[in-house]
């Protein structure tokens, strides 16, 4: 049985983007996208290694991405 993965949202200090985005992937975020302007990384990790990232220097907010379907009409 593999562990739940969650698109996540990941929010850095400013100026401090390529410092931290090592130190995420060594904390379990698989990077999908860098918006280095807006100081944000987004990708997927699994719900254990959340903790881990919000605890990188650096990390100001770890956002979870909710995904929500609606039944078709």
């Amino acid at each position: 049985m593999t562990a739940p993965v969650n698109q996540v949202m990941v929010t850095v200090t400013e100026g401090s983007l390529p410092r931290v985005l090592d130190d995420l992937r060594e904390a379990g975020l698989v990077v999908d996208t860098v918006l280095e302007a807006l100081g944000v990384v987004t990708g997927t990790a699994e719900v254990k290694a959340i903790p881990a990232l919000q605890s990188v220097p650096g990390v100001l907010d770890v956002e979870r991405q909710w995904r929500v379907q609606l039944p078709p009409y």
